[in-house]
C-alpha cells in the first residue's frame, strides 16, 4: 500500500466498515444480502477475468464487441447459476468484470422486462415469460426516432391493425421515422418492445407498445422487412451496437400489442382499459435504476481522485516539502463539495428507490396509484435523474482535472466514467427537457394549491430530533428559497400572459430558463431532505464518529449549496444578504479542513476494487 494512503487511513476517525456496511445495507436492503453479494463478487473475481486484465483498451471496436459479447454471456451464466434476479445486484456485480464499461443486454434485463412485466395482461406475461426461456431471447427498447426522442406523442412509426389477418402492421413511413440509437439492437438483440402510433381505420390512437422479432432465432438474421444495423462510431460504448431499425410493413400478430392499459380486439374495435398515462410508470422504475446508478457512478470518480490527490505532491513549500496536493485549499474547494454530492445523491436516490417500490407495491404495478401521485412521481423522476447525471458529469469532469495529466489517461479509470455520464445528460429523456417536466408540474401545484412535496412517514419523527435542530436554519434557507422562487415565476407567467398579452407557449419560452432554475432547486430541496433521512437512519447503528463526519459531509453539501450552486437565488430573492453569504463561505472553508481529514475513508467506505476504478 502507498505510505501516504496508509497514513490517511491511519489518522482517520472514521470507522470504514462500519459505514460501508451501512451503505451496502442501504443498497441492497439488509446486512445479510450485502454479506451474500460480496461472497458472490469474490467468487465471480476468480472465475471470470476482468476487461482490463485482456488489453481491452488497446484493441479494435470489433474486438472489444466480440469480447464484450463474450463476458456478457459468462455473466449471466453466473448470475443463473447464482441466482441473482435483482438488477441492482446485477449491476454491482458485474463491475468487478466490466469497470464502468456497458453490458451488452443492460436494456434486455430493464426495459425490455421491465415493459413486458408492466404492460402485459396476466394471459400475455406467461405467455412471454415461457417464450423468452424456451427459445433465447435477448431483447430491447426501441422508441427513439431519428426525428423524435423524449416527445414521445410525436414518434412517427405506425402500428396499423388489418382486422383480416387479426395483425398489426409496422411501418417507417418516413426518413425521420427510422428507429435510432436503441442499444444492443444493431447486431445483438433478437426481439425488442418497440414503440409506435395504433392506426385502426386511419385513426390515430395515440403511441402503444409492440413485441416485434428483430431477428431469426435459426440464424440471426433480419426477419423479411426490417433493415437493421449498427449506427457506428460513438463518443464512447464502442463495444456496444446502437442501431438503426427502419420497418417496411413487417406484420405481428394482435395479440403482440401490450394490452393491460388498451385492447384491440379481433374485430379492430379499440378499447382504453383506466389511465393510459399510468403506462408510462415503466419510465419510473427505469429512471429509479438510473437515478442510483449515477450516485455510483459518480462515487468512482471522486474515489480515483480523492486517492490520487493524497499520493500526488506537488510546489515545494519554503522549507523544500513537497506538500500532498489534498493540502492545497483550492484542491479541497474542487473535490470536496463532489464528495458531499456523492453521499448526498446516494441517500437520495436510495430513498426515492424505496419509495418507487412501496407505491408500486401498494398499487398492482401502478395499476391502482392515485393520477397525482404518478404525477408527483413523474416529476420528481424527471428532475433526480437530471440533477444526478449533471452532477455526475460535473464532478466527473472535476475529478479528471483534479488529478492532472494523469487524470487525462486512458489507466486513470475517469474517461469511461465521464462518457457514460456525458450519455446519462440525453439517454432517457435530455436533461433540460426532464427538468422542464419537473417545473410543468410544479407550476401547476403552485396554481391550484396544493404541495408538490413528496416527504417520508418518519418527517415528524426526524423534526423532534436533535439532528433536524442542528440543520433546521440550513433547511428553512431552502425551504424559503423555494417558495420565493416558485412564487416569482408563477407571477411572471402570469403577467406574461395578462399583460403582454403572450399565449401560454410564448410565456412558457420566455420563462424557460428560469423553470430550469426551480426545477433544480426543488429537486435539491428534496434530496435535502432525503439525505437528512439516510443520516438519522445512521444515528441509529450507535457509531458516533461516523455520524459526526456524515453530519460534517451534509454541512458541507448545504453550505455549497448556498455558496456555489443558488448564490444569485438566495440573493436576489432576499433569502439572506451579503454578509450572510460571506459567513457561509468562511464556514464552507472551514468544512473543507475537517472533511479533508477523513476524504480517503469516505470513499473506501464505498468499497470499490481496482477492477471497479481503472485499467491495469
Amino acid at each position: 500500500m502507498n505510505k501516504d494512503l496508509a497514513k490517511e487511513r491511519q489518522n482517520s476517525s472514521l470507522r470504514v466498515q462500519k459505514l460501508n456496511s451501512f451503505i451496502g445495507r442501504n443498497l441492497f436492503l439488509s446486512d445479510e444480502r450485502y454479506k451474500q453479494v460480496l461472497e458472490l463478487k469474490s467468487v465471480l473475481a476468480s472465475q471470470i477475468k476482468s476487461l482490463y486484465d485482456e488489453n481491452y483498451e488497446n484493441l479494435e471496436r470489433e474486438q472489444k464487441y466480440e469480447l464484450v459479447l463474450k463476458k456478457s454471456l459468462e455473466l449471466i451464466e453466473f448470475a443463473n447459476e447464482h441466482n441473482v434476479t435483482n438488477y441492482m445486484e446485477y449491476t454491482y456485480l458485474i463491475g468487478e468484470v466490466m469497470g464502468t464499461e456497458k453490458h451488452l443486454f443492460g436494456l434486455h434485463f430493464t426495459m425490455f422486462t421491465i415493459s413486458l412485466e408492466l404492460w402485459s395482461t396476466p394471459e400475455q406475461k406467461t405467455y412471454w415469460d415461457r417464450f423468452l426461456k424456451e427459445n433465447g431471447v435477448f431483447g430491447t427498447y426501441i422508441q427513439t426516432e431519428i426525428g423524435h426522442g423524449t416527445f414521445i406523442r410525436g414518434l412517427e412509426t405506425t402500428a396499423t391493425y388489418d382486422p383480416t389477418t387479426q395483425e398489426f402492421i409496422i411501418d417507417s413511413p418516413t426518413l425521420t421515422s427510422i428507429k435510432f440509437w436503441p442499444g444492443a439492437s444493431g447486431k445483438t438483440c433478437n426481439y425488442a418492445i418497440v414503440m409506435a402510433k395504433l392506426i385502426i381505420d386511419e385513426k390515430d390512437h395515440g403511441i402503444h407498445a409492440f413485441v416485434v422479432q428483430l431477428r431469426s432465432l435459426k440464424n440471426h438474421c433480419p426477419v423479411p422487412g426490417i433493415e437493421i444495423g449498427d449506427i457506428g462510431k460513438k463518443h464512447a460504448y464502442e463495444a456496444i451496437d446502437n442501431g438503426f431499425v427502419k420497418f417496411n410493413h413487417v406484420r405481428i400478430p394482435r395479440n403482440n400489442m401490450l394490452m393491460r392499459f388498451a385492447q384491440v380486439l379481433p374485430n379492430g374495435e379499440f378499447k382504453q382499459l383506466g389511465n393510459e398515462i399510468v403506462m408510462y410508470a415503466c419510465m419510473l422504475i427505469m429512471r429509479g435504476i438510473l437515478c442510483m446508478f449515477a450516485s455510483l457512478l459518480h462515487s468512482i470518480s471522486t474515489t480515483i481522485a480523492i486517492r490520487y490527490s493524497c499520493v500526488r505532491r506537488q510546489t515545494a513549500d519554503p522549507n523544500g516539502f513537497e506538500p500532498q496536493i489534498i493540502d492545497y485549499q483550492t484542491q479541497q474547494y474542487r473535490l470536496l463539495p463532489g464528495l458531499a454530492t456523492t453521499y448526498a445523491n446516494f441517500f437520495a436516490t436510495i430513498n426515492f428507490r424505496n419509495i418507487l417500490n412501496s407505491f408500486k407495491k401498494r398499487s398492482s404495478n401502478f395499476s391502482q396509484i392515485d393520477p397525482n401521485e404518478l404525477a408527483k412521481l413523474h416529476a420528481l423522476s424527471s428532475g433526480i435523474k437530471a440533477m444526478v447525471f449533471d452532477e455526475c458529469l460535473k464532478f466527473g469532469q472535476i475529478n479528471r482535472l483534479c488529478c492532472g495529466g494523469h487524470g487525462y489517461s486512458a489507466s486513470s479509470g475517469l474517461q469511461p466514467v465521464i462518457q457514460e455520464a456525458d450519455a446519462g445528460c440525453t439517454y432517457e429523456g435530455d436533461n433540460i427537457v426532464l427538468y422542464l417536466q419537473t417545473a410543468r408540474y410544479l407550476l401547476k401545484a403552485i396554481q391550484k394549491g396544493f404541495s408538490p412535496h413528496l416527504y417520508l412517514d418518519n418527517l415528524s419523527e426526524i423534526k423532534a430530533s436533535d439532528l433536524y435542530r442542528r440543520f433546521e436554519n440550513y433547511i428553512l434557507l431552502f425551504d424559503r428559497l423555494y417558495e420565493n422562487q416558485i412564487g416569482e415565476i408563477s407571477n411572471r407567467m402570469i403577467s406574461l400572459m395578462e399583460d403582454q398579452k403572450l399565449d401560454r407557449f410564448e410565456a412558457w419560452n420566455s420563462s424557460s430558463v428560469v423553470l430550469v432554475e426551480t426545477a433544480k432547486i426543488y429537486i435539491c430541496l428534496f434530496i435535502i431532505y432525503m439525505n437528512l433521512n439516510g443520516i438519522y437512519e445512521h444515528q441509529k447503528i450507535e457509531c458516533v464518529e461516523n455520524q459526526i463526519i456524515l453530519e460534517e459531509l451534509f454541512e458541507l453539501y448545504l453550505t455549497y449549496g448556498i455558496v456555489e450552486k443558488f448564490p444569485n437565488h438566495f440573493l436576489k430573492l432576499g433569502v439572506i444578504d451579503g454578509q450572510e453569504m460571506t459567513v457561509h463561505q468562511n464556514r464552507l472553508y472551514e468544512l473543507l479542513k475537517k472533511i479533508r481529514q477523513n476524504a480517503v475513508c469516505l470513499v473506501d467506505a464505498f468499497g470499490w476494487s481496482d477492477s471497479n476504478l481503472c485499467k491495469h
